[in-house]
């Protein structure tokens, strides 16, 4: 008994220190406090630049993060996981993608920060903190990295895997930058918020599913 509660104590753990930096990052954000503009204007002048091959990337791969390229890929991979019978996993992707994308809509709606002022080399609409993107991407491939340990069984092919879904939502939030459309902030933000859903879904999915199977298996 006490050796299942801990175990559920230690998966909830990570979650609440993302959920708790993630609130802290808001509230900084919302006041616009002076590290947060500082921080936004040193990062904003190490990447941005008026490289055309970076120019042409950043315009084109920003594209990989956009709100219905991540839903039809969300959908997509829902339908793989439901068609191999794996429905724990499905409800698992599908849940933390729509309790992740449901909040942050509420969130820009709360602190309804405007975007940079500067010219935007893409195309963006409405409020800016924290990045759509950077969340979606964030939760997506973080959900992608989860599946990719529990599902594949060869290491090395586990672990090229990995660091392809962790490289996708760092360039794509490296673009929200680079196009300026976000604040650095706005990114850092998504990313902690994606990261905070993705955690608290694997946190359901370990307690209600791999829990059980763990326990079947020992009896069996």
């Amino acid at each position: 008994m006490n050796k299942t509660i801990q175990t559920k104590k230690d998966t909830i753990i990570p979650a609440t220190i993302f959920l708790i930096l993630y609130a802290i990052w808001a509230i900084l954000v919302a006041s616009e406090n002076q590290f947060i503009r500082e921080f936004d204007q040193t990062v904003i002048s190490i990447i941005c630049n008026n490289n055309p091959a970076v120019i042409k990337f950043a315009t084109t791969f920003t594209n990989l993060g956009n709100t219905n390229v991540i839903m039809i890929e969300t959908i997509i991979l829902v339908i793989v996981l439901a068609f191999c019978r794996k429905f724990a996993y499905a409800f698992f992707s599908a849940g933390t993608m729509i309790a992740a994308n449901g909040y942050n809509w509420i969130i820009k709606h709360a602190i309804a920060r405007h975007r940079p002022l500067t010219h935007h080399l893409v195309a963006a609409h409405g409020y800016s903190f924290p990045s759509g993107h950077s969340v979606g991407s964030a939760t997506l491939f973080g959900i992608l990295i989860v599946l990719t340990i529990l599902l594949i069984k060869y290491k090395a092919t586990k672990t090229v895997l990995c660091i392809i879904w962790v490289c996708f939502p760092i360039l794509i939030g490296y673009t929200r930058i680079f196009n300026h459309v976000h604040y650095p902030s706005d990114v850092v933000g998504g990313f902690l918020e994606g990261i905070a859903f993705l955690l608290i879904g694997y946190s359901f999915l370990y307690h209600y599913y791999l829990e059980n199977q763990r326990a079947q298996s020992t009896i069996y």
